[in-house]
């Protein structure tokens, strides 16, 4: 239960189902829909309920699914996340991605899913929003793509392809990931 994010309880049963994804919506295809049994997501108070944001004790972070918004581009994302006290979300481990995954499964969404990741076309690297060089991809197996075109590039992320990267174009909207990791003191 140390890693658990939800869970299922039955009083009558007195049974405890715990599970280490933190659905906003109750998730039925779990198998626990018959009547008796509630859900339960677990909150801890370092996490804005006021904004919305899911605690994980793995990555002692709490995260939140920005919907998309047409009157929106890439270059607001990082400020909404910081006016919530947060930054654009940095996805740096296979462990963290299918995480994420899990989460964003609970959600119908068809557009981009953006997070931190940028480069210019004509360099090597990718950069984090601070500056320091990213080491863990989830590219799809047709990307990064090649272009001869010199302009700046992100990373999105689609359910239909199993949450795989493509690197876009900066002008591309979509739904956006905010992270506020928790300090320890």
């Amino acid at each position: 239960m140390d890693e658990s994010m939800s869970m299922f309880y039955n009083g009558d049963a007195q049974k405890c189902i715990c599970i280490n994804t933190g659905y906003i919506k109750r998730p039925s295809a779990l198998g626990q829909s018959v009547a008796g049994w509630n859900y339960y997501l677990i909150l801890d108070e370092r996490c804005s309920r006021e904004y919305g944001y899911v605690y994980s004790k793995i990555f002692n972070s709490c995260y939140k699914l920005h919907p998309e918004n047409a009157s929106l581009s890439y270059a607001d994302y990082s400020p909404i996340c910081g006016n919530e006290g947060g930054e654009l979300m940095k996805i740096d481990s296979e462990k963290k991605q299918q995480h994420i995954a899990d989460f964003l499964d609970q959600f119908k969404i068809s557009s981009w899913i953006l997070f931190q990741g940028h480069h210019r076309t004509a360099e090597l690297h990718w950069y984090y929003n601070d500056g320091s060089i990213m080491s863990y991809f989830n590219w799809h197996p047709t990307q990064p793509e090649m272009t001869l075109t010199r302009a700046d590039e992100i990373i999105g992320m689609k359910r239909h392809d199993g949450y795989k990267w493509h690197d876009i174009w900066l002008y591309f909207k979509g739904a956006f990931l905010c992270e506020r990791r928790i300090l320890e003191y």
